[in-house]
């Protein structure tokens, strides 16, 4: 049986579909796992009933979903949390400082000689309040800037983490879709060849076919078989990719309320060949901008070592025990201000690591721009070839199916083999496997094209 099904040509029609759904399958299991040893996944978003959770989600309200509620959307926001609390952690720097001691000493009897007398030096204790303010530092305020570009490159991460999760999200949905999509084909093909085989099977109990006739048509019926068990896992796999992008638990039952055919009606592909695209609006331009900006301000920073640095002080004090003999005064006021003289060429030489800096941070972002502009092209072409290709699908599947009914009342009454009808079975189950991956191509195609414009 095993060498019926490798050599029969249905089976390579089914094979090399699910071949294709196992290869991005298995391409976003490893996203999924690595997601699990780095962030170690394991907690969960709702607690469990007595029956099992059920989310009923469209396309749009499963992307809403899991940027609320996947942990690497939220480790994005707490990472921008941290990144203005890291701001205020700077300012903080240049505003009032105030520091307070409490001392005690003691000379243990030791007595001072002055002017002939020994003066007994008693036990002294004191409060002190010391009040900082710096008034100018150059370094300070740069520091600020490069501190608020961080914040604001934070933000983009931010942005860029729920792109990145609405894509994998929806990647993921399409993935069921097309899964589901490919089961009906092969229900439907089963169901026809099946009764195809009972019709054979009577012919030949009354000697009007042969036996291998019959045989032949049972292959074709096990073939099918084996591919919807097939498919049955890859639907199976393709729902626990999506909870993972989710964030829910293992078993929670999603239903997704939208089809393949209602979402290719939702979008416009025609249209979406005509956007712009503005590499200055993808996040990951934005990123390498940020960078470029922090790079300026190092080059500043350095430069404003140079420059002196002015803080005012107040210090107060208030004495527990005193001695006998004490000038020391309670209050004091003062300026402190230090100046850079000579560094043997150090400033100098940081600085020129600095401007290096720069140079490949611009040559970074004109590179990554480069790039996305010639992955637009590519995206453009592929998003056309996908459409294209859809539609060419659809008029071979009309043929081959008009050829299969042909052929399979030609069979019934005797003008046709039923190696005429493995062959037409065939071409049908070749053109709406085709058709299934030529709508997979154009899911892929238009989602990695709205991805670059950060359409979702």
């Amino acid at each position: 049986m095993d060498e019926l099904l490798r050599f029969c040509p249905t089976y390579f029609c089914a094979v090399n579909f699910l071949h294709f759904i196992i290869i991005q399958m298995k391409i976003q299991l490893k996203q999924l796992i690595l997601g699990v040893m780095l962030s170690g996944v394991c907690g969960t978003v709702f607690s469990q009933t007595n029956s099992e959770k059920v989310l009923r989600l469209s396309l749009k309200e499963a992307q809403d979903y899991a940027v609320l509620h996947n942990k690497t959307v939220w480790n994005a926001g707490l990472s921008a949390s941290e990144a203005q609390k890291r701001t205020w952690e700077v300012i903080s720097a240049g505003l009032p400082q105030v520091h307070a001691s409490v001392d005690y000493q003691n000379m243990l009897g030791f007595k001072m000689n002055f002017a002939g007398m020994n003066i007994p030096l008693e036990p002294q204790s004191n409060v002190q309040t010391t009040v900082t303010q710096l008034l100018f530092s150059a370094s300070y305020w740069v520091g600020i800037q490069m501190s608020k570009i961080g914040e604001q490159m934070s933000e983009t991460a931010r942005l860029q983490a729920e792109l990145d999760v609405k894509h994998q999200t929806q990647s993921a949905y399409h993935a069921i879709l097309i899964a589901q999509e490919h089961k009906k084909i092969l229900e439907q093909n089963l169901e026809n060849m099946r009764a195809l085989a009972q019709t054979t099977e009577n012919m030949v109990r009354i000697g009007v076919v042969e036996q291998t006739d019959a045989d032949r048509l049972k292959v074709q019926v096990s073939t099918m078989m084996l591919g919807m068990k097939t498919v049955e896992r890859n639907i199976e796999l393709a729902h626990n990719l999506l909870r993972f992008h989710l964030g829910v638990e293992a078993g929670t039952e999603i239903v997704p309320t939208q089809t393949a055919d209602e979402l290719m009606i939702t979008k416009d592909v025609g249209e979406m060949l005509f956007m712009n695209f503005d590499p200055n609006a993808n996040y990951h331009v934005q990123l390498l901008n940020g960078q470029v900006d922090l790079a300026v301000k190092q080059v500043t920073l350095e430069r404003a070592a140079a420059l002196p640095a002015v803080a005012a002080f107040y210090n107060y004090t208030h004495k527990i025990t005193t001695r006998t003999f004490d000038m020391a005064p309670g209050n004091v006021i003062g300026l402190q201000v230090n100046v850079p003289i000579f560094a043997s060429g150090q400033r100098h030489v940081r600085t020129q690591q600095a401007k290096i800096g720069l140079e490949k941070a611009k040559n970074n972002r004109d590179l990554l721009t480069d790039q996305l502009l010639m992955q637009e092209k590519q995206l453009r072409f592929n998003l056309k070839n996908a459409m294209e290709s859809l539609e060419l699908q659809k008029e071979t599947i009309g043929v081959s199916q008009r050829v299969f009914e042909s052929v399979s009342q030609k069979y019934q009454h005797g003008t046709a083999s039923s190696i005429d009808v493995t062959i037409a079975s065939t071409e049908l189950l070749q053109a709406q496997t085709n058709y299934v991956h030529a709508m997979m191509q154009l899911f892929l195609a238009q989602s990695e094209w709205e991805k670059l414009l950060n359409n979702f």
